[in-house]
């Protein structure tokens, strides 16, 4: 199993992700977990396996539920557990054939988001590169018709898996439904970016008292570091 536990894969994530574009931060933050050995191949594997991987990765690591906030309309502020144990179980598809069979469509990975964030028009970029004919050629999205774009939309929605995950929960205040899109990667990431500054200043703390490199500090095991921090701060470990 693999988790964020150890503090020096911690915040080798944390800075690998750090200089990631958002579209490529969820395959970049399980490359450098040592989740997916291959960067090239994590960038190319279907958005839904990666939010799958995100949120195991993210159980493992911090624990379930994930604390999120949520605004409502009415400007009510909602505290909601998010539970991402049944997320990283959902399965993701690779392609599947719609309108008839004449097209067939495969879910976007972070390269297609990527590319789709460089162009002037980026949900063509995506049919363009994920929608094929029958003869395995690529489609013009301008010719798609009516029915096959809602055709490829509804595919796409059911490839997507984790990566389609929708919250809904009503707000106490108004009683309005609110809904929203659950970003899995981003959760992990945002799980990341709290825990990197206090291990960060946990390095800097005993550094400072007993002079030991970054690295000699990280390789210590967790009870003996708090030890040795309760120490050098005065505070009861």
């Amino acid at each position: 199993m693999t988790t964020l536990d150890d503090p020096g894969r911690l915040l080798a994530v944390w800075e690998a992700a750090a200089a990631a574009p958002p579209a490529a931060r969820g395959p970049v933050l399980l490359h450098a977990a040592g989740l997916l050995p291959d960067l090239d191949a994590a960038l190319d594997l279907p958005v839904g396996t990666v939010a799958a991987l995100a949120a195991r990765l993210s159980v493992d690591s911090f624990g379930d539920p994930v604390d999120a906030v949520l605004t409502c309309g009415c400007g009510e502020v909602l505290d909601v557990a998010l539970p991402l144990d049944p997320v990283a179980g959902l399965p993701a598809g690779d392609a599947g054939a719609v309108a008839g069979g004449t097209l067939r469509v495969r879910a976007p990975t972070a390269r297609d988001l990527l590319a789709a964030g460089r162009s002037g028009d980026p949900l063509g970029t995506l049919l363009a590169r994920c929608v094929r004919d029958a003869d395995g050629r690529p489609v013009a999205p301008g010719e798609l018709t009516a029915d096959q774009r809602r055709a490829v939309d509804t595919a796409a929605e059911e490839l997507a898996g984790a990566a389609a995950v929708v919250l809904r929960t009503r707000c106490p205040g108004c009683g309005d439904g609110v809904v929203a899109t659950l970003d899995v990667a981003e959760l992990l990431w945002e799980r990341v970016v709290r825990r990197a500054p206090a291990v960060l200043a946990e390095v800097a703390a005993l550094a400072a008292a007993y002079g030991w490199a970054e690295a000699d500090i990280l390789a210590l095991p967790a009870g003996r570091r708090r030890v040795y921090l309760a120490l050098a701060t005065g505070r009861a470990a």
